[in-house]
């Protein structure tokens, strides 16, 4: 039994009735992980969340986070539905790319607005653009360089693939696919993109070029789309 096999049937037996699904998202759902850098992302459905029900899920969620793996989200249905206008890029990513591991599929009848969907682009756009710029300063070499890029990229991507509804666009499953959609949407750039990519999939040619100059594309094309964003 593997690690994630072994989790589930810890929780059904924790949480009992009060489960209702554990969905698996991300890469590890979209097939875009890497050995290196993915891990598994769960979201568990339960029918109610008290203060006692986070005690019985304490000693489970410790050890699946010392196996490397982030902790949990946890929503109850209602408040799933309640939150479609404060998390909508996240919600339509885990709509496109999920794998139902016990119970129903929670967003098989999930409306998400595009008006919540472009505000959230917008902000994320913005402030992740922010932080970028942050944490380039405070870089101390090309090595630390290199892990920003390699760390904001999917970050990114997911975002691009939400954009391209904006244009009435049912975004490709794969991101890269979905970035190329986005260019020809926009005039965006999508090499520096697939560059990064690339350097986070340990492609040797993308791992020798100089990451300052990677860097320097990378936030041009960015603020293009952060501009572009801020005019729909």
């Amino acid at each position: 039994m593997d690690i994630l096999d072994k989790f589930i049937e810890e929780i059904k037996v924790v949480c009992g009735q009060n489960l209702k699904s554990i969905v698996l998202y991300g890469s590890k759902a979209s097939g875009e992980q890497t050995e290196k850098h993915s891990d598994y992302n769960l979201l568990l459905i339960l029918e109610k969340i008290k203060f006692e029900d986070l005690k019985l899920l304490n000693k489970t969620i410790k050890f699946w986070i010392k196996k490397g793996n982030p902790a949990p989200l946890l929503f109850t249905m209602e408040q799933l539905k309640k939150s479609t206008d404060v998390f909508p890029i996240d919600f339509l990513d885990m709509k496109d790319h999920n794998k139902i591991l016990y119970g129903n599929n929670p967003f098989e009848n999930l409306e998400i607005k595009n008006t919540y969907l472009r505000h959230e682009c917008e902000y994320e756009l913005k402030s992740k653009l922010l932080k970028l710029r942050q944490a380039y300063m405070l870089s101390q070499n090309t090595s630390d360089i290199r892990k920003l890029l390699i760390n904001s990229i999917s970050a990114f991507l997911i975002i691009f693939r939400q954009v391209v509804r904006l244009y009435n666009v049912v975004p490709p499953i794969k991101r890269l696919d979905a970035l190329k959609v986005l260019s020809e949407k926009t005039g965006l750039n999508p090499s520096i993109f697939v560059t990064i990519f690339n350097m986070k999939q340990e492609v040797k040619e993308a791992l020798k070029l100089d990451p300052d100059l990677v860097m320097e594309e990378y936030l041009k094309e960015i603020e293009k789309i952060v501009d572009i964003v801020d005019n729909l």
